[in-house]
């Protein structure tokens, strides 16, 4: 979308130091495949406050995490976005910019009754944002695919989730072998895209976890 560039001409880059961006597993799969990246160079675990049907877990029984773009180390008092490039004369850009994740894609609007509008709590420049209206159907799809990706990424973690329940109660994993599975099980999305499925997607899923947990 033109707009999201023009506008993000004039952005100081606060959005990308301040906020945790959170990912799906459609946003990890794309960086490591754009980026030829492992996954975790670029990614942090999250404890989540309450459970969500996207928390994973890493032991059965124990807490679960969400997954977010990690930050740079401490820079005058900010946590800036693992990607977010520093240039010259104080100008920042996003370093992954053609393949952010859906969050960041998507901000700062939001789909209401009313339709697509801006967040009130936006850090975007003022006036930025001022065509919103032209292309309300461009944020929209944009937005509806979001919902999309997290509702099946929460099938992806769902699998996973199982499968550690199995495991005896002193099993544990680290963020390294959820990644592994997680892209596996987009690997696995991205081949049946556009093909009959000879296998439910929850019993693919569940094959794929039951490997990536099984412990020797």
């Amino acid at each position: 979308m033109s707009e999201c560039i023009g506008a993000c001409l004039a952005c100081e880059g606060r959005c990308c130091s301040v906020y945790i961006v959170p990912l799906t597993g459609f946003d990890v799969w794309r960086i490591v495949q754009a980026q030829r990246l492992a996954p975790e160079l670029f990614i942090q675990r999250e404890p989540e406050d309450y459970p969500t049907p996207a928390g994973f877990l890493l032991r059965p029984g124990g807490p679960t995490f969400a997954i977010a773009l990690r930050h740079q180390y401490d820079r005058r008092n900010e946590r800036p976005c693992i990607f977010l490039l520093q240039l010259r004369e104080g100008i920042q850009r996003c370093g992954i910019y053609a393949h952010r994740p859906l969050a960041c894609q998507t901000y700062p609007m939001q789909l209401q009754l009313a339709g697509v509008v801006p967040r009130a709590d936006m850090l975007c420049p003022t006036g930025s944002w001022m065509g919103i209206g032209e292309r309300p159907d461009e944020w929209r799809e944009r937005l509806v695919q979001q919902d999309s990706e997290w509702e099946r990424y929460a099938l992806v973690v769902q699998a996973w989730n199982t499968a550690v329940r199995t495991r005896p109660a002193d099993a544990g994993y680290v963020l390294d072998q959820y990644l592994a599975y997680l892209v596996a099980a987009y690997d696995t999305l991205n081949a049946l895209t556009n093909q009959p499925l000879a296998t439910p997607l929850d019993a693919t899923f569940a094959a794929l976890a039951n490997a990536w947990t099984k412990i020797d």
